[in-house]
Parts: structure tokens; C-alpha cells; sequence
């Protein structure tokens, strides 16, 4: 399996790893998994996190893919309000 080295920046500083994984689609798809990942480390923070970014690398060094933290950040308008949660087991019919 090939290997893919993601490179996350946040606040001048990088953070580098390896995985296997079978195909530069799924390095993608991870890439984003880590940024949201790095994301909700970040959040109790409170700090600004929209300009960091992460880059996938193949074993030859081109790039994959790159995320921006920007590009999968929710806004205040995305966040589900309270009344929009679910308060019933969907599929649940209720009788009456």
C-alpha cells in the first residue's frame, strides 16, 4: 500500500504523519477527517483557525490534495439550533 504524508499547519507551526492507505481518494478523505479533527482540538481555544491548512503528499512528494480548515469550518448559520434536534428516535411513529 502506498504511503501518504499529511502535513497540517496551524499557527506557523506543522505537524507531520504518515499513513498507508490504498488510494490518493481515500488520502483525501482522510485529510479532511484530520483537519476536523485538528479543528475540534483547537475549539476550546476560541482561536481562529481558519487559515490553517492540510496538505497530503504522495511517496514521491507531489501533492494530493489540500484542505483548508476555512473549507470545512461550520459558520454560526450551519450549527443546528436546539429546536432542530431531533427530540424522537427517527423512524419512530408515535400513536394517536
Amino acid at each position: 500500500m502506498p504511503k501518504f504524508r499529511f502535513e497540517t499547519t496551524e499557527f506557523d507551526q506543522t505537524t507531520i504523519s504518515q499513513e498507508a492507505l490504498a488510494s490518493p481518494d481515500l488520502a483525501s478523505a482522510r485529510a479532511i477527517e484530520k483537519a476536523h479533527e485538528a479543528l475540534l482540538a483547537g475549539a476550546p481555544t476560541g482561536l481562529d483557525q481558519s487559515g490553517s491548512v492540510t496538505r497530503v503528499y504522495d511517496e514521491t512528494g507531489y501533492l494530493v490534495a489540500t484542505v483548508n480548515f476555512s473549507d470545512v469550518m461550520l459558520d454560526s448559520s450551519q450549527q443546528p439550533a436546539i429546536s432542530d434536534l431531533p427530540t424522537e428516535e427517527p423512524g419512530v411513529m408515535r400513536s394517536g
